[in-house]
């Protein structure tokens, strides 16, 4: 039970997250990284595998989800044991790209 509890508590941070960040951006748009080309190629890079992963476990999550309320626990878990580490992956590297984006770039910068 506690399982069902974290998932949900967990899901439902993950959409209101999701929600705020695509309602900020339709209003303020995108921020510019501006740190040197050599660090700007890592925070690209970054991003790039952070925004196509994003798209990538929503289903995921979805699939898990379904699988989950149906009952499936053999496919839920097989299905989940590949979103886990994606939504890790999307999860932290999205901390690493604000800290890059407004805390890295400002004091390379000057």
């Amino acid at each position: 039970m506690l399982h069902i509890w974290c998932m949900c508590a967990a899901l439902v941070s993950s959409a209101l997250f999701l929600s705020g960040y695509l309602i900020y951006h339709a209003y303020h748009g995108t921020t510019r990284f501006e740190g040197p080309p050599a660090i700007r190629f890592i925070y690209l890079a970054i991003l790039l595998t952070h925004t196509l992963l994003a798209m990538a476990v929503v289903p995921l999550v979805l699939g898990s989800v379904v699988f989950a309320i149906r009952r499936r626990f053999d496919r839920h878990k097989r299905l989940a044991r590949v979103t886990l580490p994606i939504w890790l992956y999307v999860s932290v590297t999205g901390v690493i790209i604000y800290w890059m984006l407004y805390h890295l770039a400002p004091a390379l910068r000057g």
